[in-house]
């Protein structure tokens, strides 16, 4: 089904009324992911920023999954303040890669004012997506409430995964490579969503983008453990 959703997949359990139970199912693989990169990159160094802000851009984006996946499942308790929790988060999580990315950058001055400027990003956009939740309404049209969070993620991943990836590639190590063929593969996301491309209604749009996610996070963990060896990632 293109240009529409399906319709949402009910079920009742333990007298509850809850939906769409294979995007719960999508969001605890990706939060069970996430937690459990996060468990390995603490084992290869705790003390690194680049190992110690990927630890918790894991663990952002997995709760933000989790999170949404209680959003969806509840949805007809929680209405939209169920998914506003998992909107936020995930642009805390970009501003987390983007400062492990800039952990690595070789000037001073230069990496200070790039991680100014993903502070006042973030804060922008929570700014900007708390006035969303509280004026517009999304009860018509709940894209409007994703597009801060994935305008403000979009330009933190192209800016950390495929600038710096780039640049890191030749810098430092090239598997650094992986870093922005991950934020490639996440490209179809925006066609997927925008034009509301359904393969079936038990593995729509959102279940679509969970697998190009779930690649993603690979990529990035592979990366980080192919690349833990290099001269760059010895403690300070």
């Amino acid at each position: 089904m293109i240009g529409q959703d399906f319709p949402k997949i009910a079920f009742d359990f333990a007298g509850l009324a809850l939906l769409e139970p294979n995007a719960m199912i999508g969001d605890i693989v990706l939060f069970t992911t996430s937690l459990f990169f996060a468990a390995q990159i603490r084992k290869i160094n705790q003390t690194h920023p680049f190992y110690q802000n990927w630890r918790l851009f894991f663990l952002w984006f997995g709760w933000s999954f989790l999170f949404g996946g209680i959003g969806h499942l509840f949805y007809n308790y929680l209405h939209l303040w169920g998914k506003y929790p998992s909107w936020i988060f995930g642009m805390v999580a970009t501003f987390f890669l983007t400062k492990g990315m800039l952990s690595l950058w070789p000037n001073d001055s230069q990496r200070k004012q790039f991680l100014g400027a993903a502070k006042i990003l973030l804060a922008f956009g929570i700014l900007v997506e708390l006035c969303v939740f509280f004026f517009v309404d999304l009860t018509v049209d709940q894209s409007k409430g994703l597009f801060v969070p994935t305008l403000i993620s979009g330009i933190g991943l192209i800016f950390s995964l495929v600038l710096l990836g780039l640049r890191y590639q030749k810098l430092y190590h090239p598997q650094f490579k992986f870093f922005w063929i991950a934020a490639l593969i996440l490209l179809p996301n925006a066609f997927i969503q925008s034009q509301k491309i359904n393969i079936h209604q038990w593995f729509d749009r959102n279940d679509f983008s969970h697998v190009l996610l779930l690649l993603s996070l690979c990529l990035y963990y592979f990366t980080i453990k192919a690349t833990r060896k290099a001269g760059v990632f010895e403690t300070n």
